[in-house]
């Protein structure tokens, strides 16, 4: 009896020294901090509206040179192109908590080989996107512009037709444009004259020149990010990032493979350099300095690479509206909020002000 009464009051005091235990862990500093950031983060962020960077439309004079190309269903990249109109891109903006929203062309890049039907696409595409801000607002649509590259001079007319012409924020670059990639030294006549207006620039990524590596997938999947990050270490190895620079680049989803890439980068720079002929050196603190969207699937493990390489306040948000559908630019959304990797404060500058500050 005794004994019995001595183990049921020795575990009935165990309890409570544990449940004391247990008060006093939860309100430690510690604690108190993680408590006191996620309520703030709870109550500053309900209701918060976004910028977003990375978001698509289809003019008519696009949709049919895919048609005239056999690149509107799954042909084109392995994603038919969606359905767009600014009614739908505004609704699902209200739906998603999006004040603004950066539009610009996806892929495929409109130049399949004929200058000509290149310059007249681009130039459509360019005056139809043109037409939208003028109709729904600047503050609801913002312009890139895209180029007719590869073609240089048709380029540069472009360029400077848009900038007098158009109102516009920015230009959107192909991660490939025919298989020639943005470092190459044909590109310097463009990379100059945006350098020259302190442009902001979206690179996105584009079909590569060779078949898929994995035909199964769509090219979004694999090679997207396959040619981001080439195109990206093209540049950075050529020196396109210390020679130019006053172009705000903006890198698509999240960096693609970057933040895994930058070590290798930074520790084979004697090698690179061997290699090239020339000396190569700077190059993570080169891949720092660009600006990074979060289109995609950055939460948990992109992101918190993307953090290594570079600060938060490099960092932006984008939907990849049409492309994706609202259901998944929510729960990607949710988990970039529910991050422990990032602040309130921080959160606040990748949805908003950090792309406000671009412009």
């Amino acid at each position: 009896m005794t004994d019995s009464f001595d183990r049921r009051t020795f575990l009935q005091k165990g309890a409570v020294l544990a449940g004391l235990a247990g008060a006093y862990i939860m309100s430690s500093p510690e604690a108190r901090a993680e408590e006191a950031e996620h309520a703030e983060r709870e109550g500053s962020l309900k209701g918060f509206r976004c910028v977003d960077v990375h978001a698509h439309y289809i003019s008519p004079g696009y949709r049919r040179a895919l048609l005239r190309h056999g690149l509107a269903g799954k042909e084109s990249d392995g994603l038919p192109a969606p359905e767009w109109s600014a009614e739908k891109h505004l609704q699902s903006m209200e739906k998603l908590g999006i004040s603004s929203t950066w539009i610009s062309l996806a892929s495929p890049h409109p130049h399949w080989g004929d200058k000509k039907e290149a310059a007249e696409t681009v130039r459509e595409v360019n005056e139809f996107g043109a037409g939208l801000v003028k109709k729904y607002d600047a503050s609801k649509f913002v312009l890139f512009v895209t180029l007719p590259l590869p073609d240089i001079d048709e380029a540069l007319k472009e360029l400077d037709f848009c900038r007098r012409n158009l109102p516009i924020g920015g230009f959107k670059l192909p991660t490939n444009a025919l298989g020639r990639y943005p470092g190459d030294s044909a590109y310097e006549p463009i990379l100059a004259k945006l350098n020259e207006l302190k442009a902001v620039v979206l690179l996105h990524p584009s079909a590569p020149r060779f078949p898929a590596a994995v035909p199964e997938c769509p090219l979004a999947v694999v090679e997207y990010l396959t040619e981001t990050t080439k195109a990206v270490a093209n540049m950075a190895v050529q020196g396109v990032f210390k020679r130019y620079k006053d172009i705000k680049w903006v890198i698509p989803h999240g960096g693609a493979l970057l933040p895994s890439l930058a070590d290798r980068l930074e520790g084979m720079q004697g090698l690179i350099s061997a290699y090239k002929g020339s000396k190569v050196e700077g190059l993570r603190e080169d891949l720092g300095s660009l600006y990074y969207d979060l289109a995609g699937f950055p939460c948990p493990g992109q992101l918190a690479g993307l953090l290594q390489l570079t600060s938060a306040d490099h960092l932006l948000y984008g939907s990849d509206y049409p492309y994706a559908l609202d259901g998944y630019i929510s729960e990607n959304k949710e988990k970039l909020l529910s991050s422990s990797l990032l602040k309130a404060g921080e959160l606040k500058n990748i949805l908003r002000h950090n792309a406000e500050k671009l412009l």
